[in-house]
């Protein structure tokens, strides 16, 4: 093996994991770029869904049922929607 790699023995199994090290520089710049992708994501889903006249609509419904003091306790939603 590369000295740069090393089996490591997953405990309680007969499988081993290649490990490679990394200096902390390219791991603070690759988390750096993973946060600013995941905030892309973040405001590509927003852009796309401000576009989307339907969900719009349905939003501006929810929100008047919400004002309008229409609302449902949590646990009876839950169980509506077969969730826990």
């Amino acid at each position: 093996m590369n000295s740069q790699l090393e089996a490591i023995k997953s405990p309680g199994t007969d499988l081993a994991t290649d490990t490679v090290s990394i200096p902390t520089s390219l791991l603070l710049k690759m988390s750096k770029a993973a946060q600013a992708f995941e905030a892309f994501q973040d405001e590509l889903e927003d852009y796309l869904l401000s576009q989307d006249n339907g969900f719009v609509a349905r939003m501006r419904q929810a929100r008047a049922h919400h004002l309008n003091g229409e609302t449902r306790a949590l646990d009876l939603l839950k169980q509506e929607l077969c969730i826990e």
